[in-house]
């Protein structure tokens, strides 16, 4: 006995609302997944900026390091530049197609102050000696969707040296 096939009837076939249902359910997914990703991508690229930043300011304060030890810089350069404008430093080299996509930061340095310690004694001229020197480093920028008006991103690094003295 032949069987007829009713209309409608479903037998293992996939129609027009099934396709688009699963079309939808993959849509939303991968906006999700997508969406993750970029995330993912700024914190990375914001961990990179915030290393090399580091890694500026060390150098920065191994720097003012080795210039107190050749060659004792003069009164004004101890004074610092906090508040000062200083010139641009390139942190972060976007697209290369782009020059406006490069993330630039300011490095500033405080007052480097000598601390003198009454226990080490005193010097040939009769001065209190210096038991080490402290050298600030702040290095500023602003990420690049960031609203410049905003606080900009910062990293305040601090270095001690002993003089060659000692």
């Amino acid at each position: 006995m032949r069987t007829k096939r009713r209309w409608g009837e479903d037998v293992g076939s996939i129609d027009f609302i099934q396709i688009v249902v699963g079309l939808l359910i993959v849509g939303i997914a991968s906006v999700g997944t997508f969406q993750a990703l970029q995330f993912g991508n700024d914190q990375l690229n914001f961990q990179m900026r915030y290393r090399s930043a580091t890694s500026i300011a060390r150098s920065y304060i191994e720097y003012w390091q080795g210039r107190i030890h050749t060659d004792t810089p003069n009164a004004r350069e101890m004074e610092g530049n906090l508040r000062q404008n200083v010139a641009q430093t390139l942190l972060d080299k976007g697209d290369p197609d782009d020059p406006a996509d490069d993330v630039y930061c300011y490095v500033r340095y405080g007052k480097i102050t000598p601390k003198e310690e009454v226990l080490l004694g005193k010097d040939k001229q009769g001065r209190t000696l210096i038991s080490h020197i402290l050298i600030n480093v702040q290095v500023t920028w602003w990420e690049p969707d960031q609203n410049p008006e905003s606080d900009p991103k910062e990293i305040k690094f601090t270095g001690a040296m002993v003089p060659a003295a000692l």
